[in-house]
This record gives C-alpha cells, sequence and structure tokens, in this order.
C-alpha cells in the first residue's frame, strides 16, 4: 500500500496521509479547518470519547486507573503538537512540567513539585500499572487533593477534554503562519511519515 492512501481518520470523514500532507500544503483557511478537524477526531474519538461513553453498569467498568493512563497518553501527544516535536522520547518527563506549568488554570497544584505527576503517576501507572508515592485514583472527590493524595480521575479527563477543545478554537481561529500551526502541522508531518516503511 502507498503511504499516501494510509488512513489517518474516518471521523467526521475518512482522511488519508496524502489528504492531510495536500492541506498542509494549501494552507488555506478550508485547509486549516480540515487539519483542525484531524486534530480533534484522532485525539477525541480515539480516546476521550471511548472514556466517557463508558456506560454505568451493574458492574461498573469505569476505570480511573484507564483513565489516567489514557490522560497521560493525552498530554504527552499534546504536548508534542503544541511544542512541534516528531515525539518526546528523553523528554517525557519535561513535557509534563510544561503541560501543567502552562495549563494550571485547568489542572491548579498539578506544576507543584510536591505532588510529581510524573514520576508517581504517570511512570507508576504506565510503568507498574500502579500509582507510587501514597498517591490514590478515585472517581470522586476534588480533581487534586494533595492532602490526601487524590487524584479524581473523571474530573481529570474532563479537564483534558476541556483543554483539546480549546486548543482546536485556538487551531481555528489563528493564522495559519503563527506558531501555533507550525508546530501543529510539524507534528501531523511526523505522523504521516511514520506511516511510511
Amino acid at each position: 500500500m502507498d503511504s499516501g492512501e494510509y488512513l489517518l481518520s474516518r471521523h467526521p470523514r475518512k482522511v488519508t496521509v496524502a489528504d492531510a500532507r495536500l492541506w498542509i500544503e494549501q494552507g488555506d483557511d478550508e485547509a486549516k479547518q480540515n487539519l483542525a478537524d484531524l486534530i480533534y477526531h484522532r485525539l477525541n474519538h480515539r480516546y476521550i470519547e471511548p472514556i466517557l461513553q463508558i456506560p454505568r453498569t451493574p458492574v461498573d467498568y469505569k476505570s480511573g486507573f484507564l483513565i489516567m493512563a489514557v490522560s497521560c497518553l493525552l498530554i504527552e501527544t499534546l504536548q508534542s503538537f503544541f511544542q512541534g516535536l516528531r515525539d518526546i522520547r528523553n523528554s517525557s518527563e519535561r513535557a509534563f512540567e510544561n503541560f501543567f506549568g502552562r495549563e494550571k488554570q485547568l489542572f491548579p497544584g498539578f506544576a507543584d513539585k510536591d505532588v510529581n505527576f510524573y514520576k508517581n503517576i504517570r511512570c507508576g501507572i504506565l510503568h507498574q500499572a500502579e500509582t507510587t508515592g501514597g498517591y490514590r485514583i478515585l472517581r470522586t472527590g476534588r480533581m487534586l487533593d494533595k492532602k490526601k493524595k487524590t487524584i479524581n480521575a473523571t474530573k481529570f479527563i474532563e479537564a483534558l477534554d476541556k483543554r483539546l477543545k480549546e486548543y482546536i478554537c485556538e487551531l481555528r481561529t489563528t493564522d495559519f503562519t503563527d506558531d501555533l500551526w507550525r508546530n501543529a502541522t510539524a507534528k501531523i508531518k511526523s505522523i504521516c511519515d511514520n506511516c511510511s516503511c
């Protein structure tokens, strides 16, 4: 298969690598809107919506640990879009510091050194399937309770959902020559390159 035929998204319509590369080259308003849709639907429909749509059943399958694992993946991905990075290998800790440092309004307290979200939550969950540092993942209470060392995973993913939507609005209203778009298109190009043999 030619890498240009690789499917990047099916929603709201089918988008291939060739489509994304053409839109980046065109750089007009229609292309900008199409690229913003691509980013939104890749991140929202693959990660956020499946978590938010897990139904409540007699056995509650909405796992706080699953929500936080997906959230950590999304933070790294969003940060790579914000900075225009191909990937964040060898700089993932810095990615979390930058993200929480910039997003203090939506994620109050998470930038604080004593929380050490990267080590206690991200690395704990992704490498050991558990938190470290005495932290617990709940789906009730405040988003972050530093005294009790708890994180409300539901509020956390809802804040990430809000931040993703804000980012897409920023892309839709920002000039295509702005750094925001330069970084986003650099990341999209790397996604397209990853589809090549």
